[in-house]
C-alpha cells in the first residue's frame, strides 16, 4: 500500500513559500508542495530530521483577505528528490 492510500485527508496543491524554523533557532526559507488539514508536503535544499519538531510560517487567502498562520509541526517522513529533500510535515 502506498503512502496516498494511507491518508486520512485529502491534499491539494499548494505551491507557497513557507519560513520554517527549526528548533535550533535557524530560520529558512523552503516550498510547500501541497496541504491538507492535518498536515503539509514541503521541498527543501537539506533534509530533515524525522520526528524534528518545526514551526511554520506561511499566508493564507480567507475570505478574499490574507491571513498568517503560524503552526508547529512534526516531521513524519524524508526522501531525496531532484536537488533536495521532499519531506511530510504532521500539524500539531
Amino acid at each position: 500500500m502506498n503512502r496516498q492510500n494511507k491518508r486520512k485527508h485529502r491534499r491539494s496543491l499548494f505551491s507557497r513559500d513557507i519560513i520554517l524554523d527549526s528548533v535550533d533557532g535557524k530560520q529558512s526559507l523552503i516550498k510547500s508542495n501541497d496541504i491538507s488539514t492535518s498536515g503539509m508536503g514541503l521541498y527543501a535544499d537539506m533534509p530533515r530530521i524525522k520526528g524534528e519538531l518545526l514551526r511554520l510560517k506561511f499566508e493564507l487567502i480567507q475570505n478574499g483577505k490574507k491571513r498568517e498562520v503560524n503552526i508547529a509541526g512534526e516531521v513524519k517522513h524524508v526522501q531525496l528528490a531532484e536537488h533536495g529533500y521532499n519531506f511530510g510535515v504532521r500539524f500539531i
